[in-house]
Parts: structure tokens; C-alpha cells; sequence
């Protein structure tokens, strides 16, 4: 069991940074999907915490004495890590569905958010550079292994020998996760700012626009209301979201009959 605790950790970390990178496609996922997918990379994220806790609580004492500078440059990162990954749960259950909280600051919740959560991407790129020896070793010699010489029936068993690693790893390792991160950033960035646009669309309408949008808006306050004026899309950005007649619009931003 022991001997197997690596390639448990390799995959765990692996699932924590693909599930990680994968809730920053709300526009892949949708809402529910993206909630859930939060609530799991929280529980891994806790998974790791607590399986390197030793280490944790050894650094911790011994913070500002006989430390090295790689456990001191390490146990930052964590930290960092630690505090971003507390405010991603935190405002993320706040402008969920499931509290449905009646916020007046949404916007500023989910921007906080999004922020968090592209710093806290960028700390998971970093924590995997400085820990790239041991993701590759790991994944030669237990994930991936090199198929073993065969030799004839009387012929001596090679001794297993470590996997060597180099820059070549190094640059192989970082130039895919890198991309990946910055891809999967500037799509939680984008659709922050496209969010931050439709929450105000009187400050960029026209003023004449805006005069016949209310009176064409009270001469249909008859027969509907429209409860949101964000006219959300599928997936959806709002955490109200719901279409009912499947049209692919958010049924609060529609005049329903």
C-alpha cells in the first residue's frame, strides 16, 4: 500500500488540476455542472492538505528557524494556495443556487470570484513547476513505465532503476500546462467581462434608445413582466437560469404567456 501511495497522489493531483482547469469552462459545463465540479476540486484540494500535513506542521514550527529555502519557497506557494482555494468555496457558495442568496452586489461576489480563481490557477502552474521532478519520476515508473528488456529463460532480471528526468521534461511538462492554464484563464476572464456588460445595458444604450425601451416596455406591462433584463443564453451565466420552453433563453429575461 505503501508502495502504491505515489501513483495514488500522481492521480488524485492529476483529477484536482484537470477538474480544476475544467470549471473554468462555464460556457462548457453550465451552471449546475460547474457547481459540483467546484464542491469536488474542494475536496480534493482538502484530500492533498491533509495527506501532506505532516509536512505542513513540521515547516510550520520551524518556519523561521532550520528551514531551507526550497520548504520555505514551497510552503508559500501552499499557503497561497490554501487561502485562494478558501476564497474560491467561499464566494462561490455565496452566488450559487443553492443558497440563492438575494445579493445586491452579484457582480462584485462573482468578479471577486473569477479573480480568485485565475490567481489561485496561476499558483497551481507555479506549485507544479517547482514540483516537476517528482510528477514526471512518478509518472515514468508507475503511470507510464518503459517496457522491460527481454532476454532468454536463463538470463538474469535487470534491477529496476529510477527514472531520469531533464530540462527537456521540464519544458515538455510546464509548455502543456502553461497553455492549458492560459487558455482555460482567459476564458473565466472573458466571460466575467461579458457578464459585467450585459449587468448594465441602460449605461450603453442610447438615450433615445432607452426611451422607447420604456415605453414599449409599459405598453406591454399588461400582459408580462420581465424579471431580468440580462437575457442570459445557454448555458447561462446567471444562477437563476432556467428555460422551460427550451428556446435556449433565460425564461426571466422572456415574456412567457
Amino acid at each position: 500500500m505503501k508502495q502504491n501511495k505515489p501513483k495514488t497522489n500522481w492521480f488524485i493531483d492529476a483529477a484536482l488540476f484537470g477538474g480544476f482547469l475544467l470549471a473554468q469552462w462555464l460556457d462548457l459545463t453550465g451552471l449546475p455542472v460547474h457547481q459540483w465540479l467546484g464542491l469536488g476540486v474542494a475536496v480534493l484540494a482538502g484530500y492533498h492538505l491533509t495527506a501532506h500535513w505532516s509536512w505542513v506542521k513540521a515547516v510550520t514550527e520551524r518556519f523561521f528557524g532550520r528551514n531551507s529555502r526550497q520548504a520555505r519557497t514551497f510552503y508559500a506557494v501552499d499557503a497561497g494556495l490554501a487561502v485562494g482555494f478558501a476564497a474560491i468555496l467561499v464566494t462561490g457558495l455565496v452566488i450559487s443556487t443553492w443558497l440563492d442568496l438575494s445579493l445586491a452586489s452579484y457582480a462584485a461576489w462573482r468578479t471577486v470570484h473569477v479573480a480568485a480563481s485565475v490567481t489561485t490557477l496561476g499558483l497551481v502552474v507555479a506549485k507544479i513547476g517547482l514540483h516537476w521532478r517528482w510528477i514526471v519520476g512518478v509518472a515514468r515508473r508507475s503511470i507510464f513505465p518503459a517496457p522491460a528488456p527481454t532476454g532468454g529463460a536463463g538470463a538474469a532480471q535487470p534491477m529496476p532503476v529510477a527514472a531520469r528526468v531533464n530540462r527537456r521534461d521540464f519544458v515538455r511538462l510546464m509548455a502543456g500546462v502553461g497553455a492549458m492554464a492560459v487558455l482555460a484563464g482567459a476564458n473565466a476572464l472573458n466571460g466575467s467581462a461579458g457578464d459585467q456588460a450585459e449587468a448594465a445595458p441602460e449605461a450603453q444604450t442610447p438615450v433615445g434608445t432607452q426611451t422607447q425601451a420604456v415605453a414599449s416596455t409599459s405598453a406591454s406591462s399588461a400582459s408580462c413582466t420581465v424579471r431580468c433584463t440580462k437575457r442570459c443564453s445557454y448555458p447561462g451565466h446567471c444562477r437563476r437560469y432556467v428555460d422551460t420552453n427550451s428556446n435556449g433563453k433565460c425564461d426571466l429575461g422572456e415574456c412567457l404567456s
